[in-house]
């Protein structure tokens, strides 16, 4: 992270997340739409001491995660909240006077979805791995809001095909509700790592699932995929659960804010 740029940090329950950018932080709470509340902070003037602080907690990289009871407000300094409109407005290097409204507040402009950027939280559930199973995501947009709660019923698979099939049905309905660029985040390392090539495709099962996951890849203009910590992927998880009571096949679809 540069010396004196802006960061953000997100708290959740006791853990508390440092990150450089709003997407990024945007990207991990996904949990709180109905998991544990979580809370996002600006902060301004990035140091090396508060680095170098971090990285004597064991914490290292551009992004971090430190326990609430370990931040030590003379190495910060003081939070400012921040709602993600707002910070996205705030962080933008201009703003038209033709986007303000009477209030003085930002007013949302329409894009097409083609030209935005998609996130898509995934999971997979088996009660018994193998077991009766679950997909899950959940797509939203960067600056945070909701579009679709997903669930599909699998029947009796593993838990991996169940994490590779939600990975697929949240990207089906990106694909159909029009976007074009995606950031994708899930808590499995095989999946992740498998579609990123970092890891062979063993099983002939596994293979298939990744292959469809390649083809899809190909409808976005950009494409990402990051795995992430348990506890921020637990709406994703949350509808994998739901998705055991389904039928095999039977696909749910809550729309959320936009």
């Amino acid at each position: 992270m540069k010396e004196g740029s802006d960061y953000y940090v997100v708290r959740k329950g006791d853990v508390m997340a440092v990150y450089k950018t709003l997407s990024e932080c945007q990207a991990q709470i996904c949990s709180s739409v109905f998991g544990p509340a979580a809370s996002a902070y600006k902060g301004h003037s990035w140091s090396r001491e508060k680095e170098e602080y971090l990285s004597s907690q064991g914490l290292s990289n551009a992004s971090y995660v430190i326990n609430a009871t370990d931040l030590r407000e003379d190495v910060f300094g003081p939070f400012v909240p921040c709602s993600f409109q707002e910070a996205r407005s705030s962080s933008s290097s201009h703003i038209s006077p033709a986007n303000l409204n009477h209030s003085g507040a930002v007013e949302a402009q329409p894009v097409s979805r083609q030209y935005m950027v998609g996130i898509l939280h995934f999971d997979g559930a088996s009660k018994g791995n193998p077991g009766k199973a679950g997909a899950g995501a959940v797509l939203m947009t960067e600056d945070g809001r909701v579009i679709s709660r997903l669930r599909e019923g699998l029947g009796i698979v593993t838990n991996n095909v169940a994490e590779y099939r939600g990975l697929i049905l949240g990207l089906k309905y990106a694909i159909r509700h029009g976007f074009r660029r995606i950031k994708v985040h899930g808590d499995s390392q095989l999946v992740c790592n498998q579609v990123n090539g970092v890891w062979q495709t063993k099983h002939q099962n596994m293979m298939e699932l990744c292959n469809e996951v390649r083809r899809l890849k190909e409808n976005f203009l950009s494409f990402e995929i990051t795995h992430v910590r348990r506890e921020w992927n637990a709406e994703a998880d949350r509808q994998a659960n739901i998705g055991i009571t389904l039928g095999s096949g039977v696909v749910s679809e809550e729309r959320g804010d936009f």
